[in-house]
């Protein structure tokens, strides 16, 4: 007998994707950072309605609704209404977003891309994820949630998770991956920004999570875009520590990603952060990974020039490479470290972790 549908279009969804051998296709690739270019190569040997299903959720193709199977054109409408796909005369195509897995979670998500964006998914969502520990009965608050990945997976290993995003429209995606992995029951999605949108008095939490936005901005103080980091790169890390001793329990631990910056193989932060763990009362590992350069023609700056001219196309590329690297600078940092921290609450421990590369 075959298993009943459940009357939710978006979980019937998966369920399809399942079935037809979508989920199967993406376990065959080796890691679980979304590449639509090793999903191109792997999709040419795929034909029927498998091949179809795959360009359209993968591949961003577009696709005639009477072409798909019958549960993913059902889910349509719901894509349609959270901005994710547009659909015209019987033709849909996703909005940017592809429909992926990764530690075996369904995700709406905008897979790494050179460009700015909104339902944001990278290799650092992937490594945070997996510094992560979760228990039945956790309760989780994930900060700068995006499409929910990090909240999502603690929910699916039993915790109850709140998702809280700055964007209305990347909380309504949010919303849907929930539904998309049978876990609304267990989520709740706020859109505000980090610790102000919660109800007074709430938590304290077992996990904080947060990868929060790290690229350095060159706006002005106050004008950061949602997904600029301020100055530094680090500010909204800063806001996120602020305010752990008002929401993590004792014996709970805090998650985040950071770019910190670096002199002579020294974090320019050391410092800062020492204090800060100490006076609020938790110990902070912080493991270092990917060393950046900061000169002109580096993808760091680079990335921070191209992510401004998308907001000020009349901006002088050449100038604002200059001013970026003046103001790295100025501030003596020679270069950039991808960093991961992990915040115990009632230790006081302090390290830096620089894990040998193979």
């Amino acid at each position: 007998m075959a298993d009943p549908l459940t009357t939710d279009p978006v979980t019937d969804l998966t369920r399809a994707l399942e079935r037809l051998g979508l989920a199967e296709f993406l376990a065959g690739f080796d890691d679980d950072v979304p590449d639509r270019r090793r999903w191109a190569a792997g999709v040419g040997g795929l034909d029927g309605v498998l091949r179809t299903t795959a360009g359209f959720l993968l591949l961003g193709e577009p696709a005639d609704l009477d072409a798909l199977p019958a549960a993913v054109a059902a889910a349509v409408p719901e894509l349609v209404a959270c901005a994710l796909a547009q659909e015209q005369g019987g033709r849909a195509q996703l909005a940017d977003v592809a429909l992926f897995r990764s530690q075996g979670l369904w995700l709406l998500a905008e897979p790494p891309s050179p460009f700015p964006v909104r339902h944001y998914f990278g290799a650092d969502s992937v490594a945070l994820a997996r510094r992560g520990t979760y228990r039945p009965g956790d309760r989780v608050l994930d900060l700068c949630s995006g499409p929910g990945f990090q909240g999502l997976l603690a929910a699916q290993r039993g915790a109850s998770a709140t998702l809280v995003e700055l964007l209305p429209e990347v909380s309504a995606a949010a919303r849907l991956n929930a539904r998309l992995n049978g876990l609304a029951g267990r989520t709740e999605v706020r859109t505000g920004d980090l610790y102000a949108s919660l109800d007074a008095g709430a938590g304290p939490y077992d996990r904080v999570i947060a990868n929060v936005p790290f690229l350095p901005t060159v706006s002005p103080p106050g004008r950061e875009a949602p997904h600029e980091g301020g100055a530094d790169g680090f500010s909204v890390g800063r806001r996120v520590l602020d305010g752990l001793p008002a929401h993590l329990a004792e014996g709970g631990a805090a998650f985040l990603t950071a770019l910190l910056l670096e002199s002579d193989g020294e974090l320019l932060s050391a410092g800062e952060l020492r204090a800060r763990s100490a006076a609020d009362g938790y110990g902070l590992t912080i493991t270092l990974t990917d060393r950046m350069a900061l000169d002109a023609d580096s993808d760091l700056v680079q990335t921070v020039v191209s992510d401004h001219l998308d907001t000020d196309p009349q901006a002088d590329p050449a100038a604002l490479a200059a001013e970026v690297t003046g103001a790295f600078a100025r501030r003596g940092a020679r270069a950039a470290r991808l960093a991961y921290l992990r915040a115990d609450r009632g230790m006081a421990d302090f390290r830096i972790i620089e894990p040998a590369r193979t």
